[in-house]
């Protein structure tokens, strides 16, 4: 005979976004017992091991900078510089950051004047020193509502993969 643990109400907030993902979701594959989900979710979470949850709370602790452009700008910088193993200690969000043989800047929108609130961020991932085997530039556009973290570790993906070519 088996244990049964009766289920125990609890309550918390969860973002716009999770919630509407969690209502979707349990439409689909749950019968609409959001419930169901979310126990199956927290217990394949807290199973992870403790240094990959720490990382993982980081890392949604980042994104909740997002809030304003400037936690968005401070989030991203603070998880590139971790994902690239370094400490970013430049206050500017548009203060050019070596990484190598290459530098990252966030471009702004704007000629004339700092982005808006809504405008998209846009890394621009650039070599330091220009010869003619220097890879070509890369920038992306990242929506107001994308993930910093997200964001930050695309370029950091992409500036590892251009020092693994720049070894080889």
């Amino acid at each position: 005979m088996t244990d049964r643990v009766s289920p125990m109400k609890v309550s918390f907030s969860l973002s716009d976004e999770v919630a509407k993902r969690l209502e979707k979701s349990a439409k689909t594959v749950a019968d609409g017992n959001a419930s169901l989900l979310a126990d199956l979710a927290l217990s394949r979470l807290l199973d992870l091991p403790q240094a990959e949850l720490n990382k993982l709370v980081a890392r949604r602790r980042m994104d909740r900078l997002a809030t304003s452009r400037d936690g968005w700008n401070r989030a991203f910088w603070l998880v590139l510089s971790e994902e690239m193993g370094r400490e970013d200690a430049i206050d500017n969000p548009y203060v050019p950051r070596n990484y190598g043989a290459f530098y990252v800047v966030l471009l702004l929108n704007h000629v004339d004047r700092y982005d808006d609130e809504g405008d998209p961020f846009c890394p621009y991932v650039g070599p330091r020193t220009v010869t003619p085997e220097s890879p070509a530039p890369f920038q992306w556009t990242f929506e107001r509502s994308t993930s910093p973290v997200h964001a930050a570790e695309t370029v950091a993906a992409k500036l590892r993969s251009l020092a693994a070519t720049a070894h080889a």
